[in-house]
């Protein structure tokens, strides 16, 4: 079920039940705790991760990916942590999701239980002490390794309403996110992209992102 990704550090898999791809989450195993990050639920998931360490948290890199976040943190009395978000970009049902996870506090770029948050487009990056990107729908990997921005892969899925075409996004909107990922890729040094959905990209980032 936990895959390694490295020491400390793995990802599970579920199926999206409304669209083509995969939902992806990771676990980081620290000395404070193990935190995981937008977690699916899969079956016996809690118990696979409650034997590498005691829970501490739960992190979302954008409120759309709420997903099993509200039944960890009751089950395990442990907190969730939302990136603030532009009303516009959340799914009103995430929304609602969002009001009955119960404790949960809202992030800003910074420092967020040990990781950095960078803006990036609406939503945030976040970067681990091993300069692993953390990203939400904004961008992936491929099963080539490469890095696909949103929304790229759009063009490789089916994805069904309410999500607008790629056709609907602005040249000018998707080059800036391009750049901007870019830049905080060139920026932090990172060299890994811990992807929410399909592929991870590891070890190879810088390379990758310089043939955007």
């Amino acid at each position: 079920m936990l895959v390694p990704v490295r020491k400390d550090v793995f990802r599970w898999e579920a199926p999206d039940p409304a669209d083509d791809w995969m939902m992806v989450g990771h676990l980081f195993v620290r000395e404070t705790g193990v935190v995981f990050v937008d977690p699916p639920m899969v079956p016996g998931l809690l118990e696979a991760a409650r034997r590498l360490g005691k829970f501490e948290a739960i992190l979302i890199t954008e409120q759309n990916h709420t997903r099993a976040a509200r039944f960890i943190s009751k089950r395990a009395g442990i907190p969730v942590y939302l990136p603030e978000s532009i009303p516009g970009a959340v799914e009103p049902w995430e929304a609602e999701r969002v009001k009955q996870i119960g404790d949960f506090e809202m992030y800003e770029a910074g420092n967020v239980i040990g990781f950095q948050a960078y803006k990036f487009g609406e939503d945030y990056a976040l970067l681990s002490d091993k300069k692993e990107l953390l990203v939400g729908d904004n961008a992936r990997g491929d099963a080539k390794g490469n890095v696909l921005i949103f929304p790229e892969w759009f063009n490789l899925y089916s994805p069904g309403t309410p999500y607008p075409a790629p056709e609907d996004f602005s040249r000018e909107w998707r080059d800036s996110l391009r750049e901007q990922f870019k830049d905080i890729v060139k920026t932090t040094g990172a060299n890994s992209l811990l992807a929410s959905h399909n592929y991870d990209i590891i070890g190879n980032l810088q390379e990758r992102t310089n043939k955007l």
